[in-house]
């Protein structure tokens, strides 16, 4: 098992919040070292490995609350290089471009709203919610700009801006999709797909290979979405959370 005091929650919750990972190789007798961290955090997310249910039954008798399944899903970005059928029927291509100026992701931030994460744990939890969940993402975006560590562009079709990707640096030409969407007045108009093949495409003309996301069960839409596109499903985890005060 591994512990991260997650700090940086504390701004976004008002909560001091306790990370645990759970290794496939854990006894259920590693639950036992969270009991002195009970008084000490007021929120506790556990992430657990598929099949350990032993460990699930476990958190769930001290007090925590089954959120969602995390399906991790991973896909190689080499065959986008080359235009796809699908991009050359379109007469006017979405755009990319990177954000790299602090008035640029303050104008991208005011794009964001609450909408955006009615699937999120944190939205959907009795006890944070979708303010919350939208604070926490739009700093999260901020700390990775101030970092270097993200990738963040803007997309434009026929001179409007239409969305967002946030994503973070791996290795080895890896690239971490961590947040994306379309703005709220371009939502449900068909081209949700089109904008993530166009993406995909993008990525691999800067040169990365692979492309890594995470997609929550409660987001059935976005999973049938990468699914289709060619995204495959690498691991799937369980996340829990307790609330002690």
């Amino acid at each position: 098992m591994i512990k991260i005091d997650a700090y940086w929650e504390e701004r976004n919750f008002d909560k001091k919040v306790l990370e645990i990972k759970i290794d496939a190789n854990d006894s259920a007798d590693c639950l036992l070292a969270l009991e002195d961290d009970y008084a000490t955090y007021d929120y506790i997310v556990a992430k657990v490995p598929k099949l350990r249910l032993d460990l699930v039954h476990g958190l769930e008798e001290v007090g925590f609350r089954f959120m969602e399944s995390q399906i991790e899903m991973t896909l190689n970005l080499t065959k986008f290089i080359e235009p796809s059928r699908f991009s050359k029927v379109i007469s006017e291509p979405i755009q990319f471009q990177t954000i790299d100026a602090m008035e640029q992701l303050k104008d991208l931030l005011s794009k964001i709203d609450e909408d955006l994460f009615v699937t999120d744990r944190v939205s959907l939890d009795p006890a944070l919610g979708s303010g919350l969940a939208l604070k926490r993402y739009k700093n999260w975006i901020r700390d990775g700009f101030l970092s270097g560590n993200a990738i963040i562009v803007e997309a434009t079709l026929k001179s409007n801006k239409i969305g967002f990707y946030f994503f973070l640096k791996g290795k080895d030409k890896t690239i971490h999709a961590v947040l994306a969407s379309l703005y709220k007045d371009y939502r449900r108009r068909a081209i949700g797909v089109r904008y993530m093949k166009e993406i995909l495409t993008w990525s691999a003309k800067e040169g990365y290979t692979k492309m890594n996301l995470m997609v929550s069960s409660n987001n059935l839409e976005a999973l049938r979405a990468y699914s289709s596109i060619g995204f495959e499903m690498k691991e799937i985890y369980y996340i829990l959370r307790r609330v002690t005060r």
